[in-house]
């Protein structure tokens, strides 16, 4: 083997070495990120005294509740129940149709 072709071998294998710790050094630096993404994540979503608030807001529902219970209590449930009855038999039957005309 000539020593130009030692020298070329060399070379290559000291890119080629290069390129591996490089892809290692990313891989463990995303293997940290996400680690503490998972661990931010798991803090955020559990259920404390602090997050009841983003929790309330963010079930779909809460908005409709809200509404409910301000317009009986402004109102009276009279007039709240049956406006409630005839919109929630409304979207009811238009999201069964919906589905059905999905499939």
């Amino acid at each position: 083997m000539s020593h130009r072709a030692r020298l070329r071998r060399h070379a290559s294998e000291a890119v080629l070495l290069s390129h591996m710790e490089l892809a290692r050094a990313q891989l463990l630096a995303a293997n940290v990120g996400s680690r503490l993404v998972e661990r931010a994540s798991a803090r955020t979503n559990s259920l404390s005294v602090a997050n009841v608030g983003r929790a309330l807001i963010a079930a779909p529902n809460v908005t409709l509740l809200g509404s409910l219970l301000l317009g009986t209590l402004l109102i009276g449930p009279r007039r709240v129940v049956p406006v409630v009855l005839r919109t929630g038999l409304t979207g009811w039957i238009a999201r069964n149709v919906r589905i059905l005309f999905a499939r």
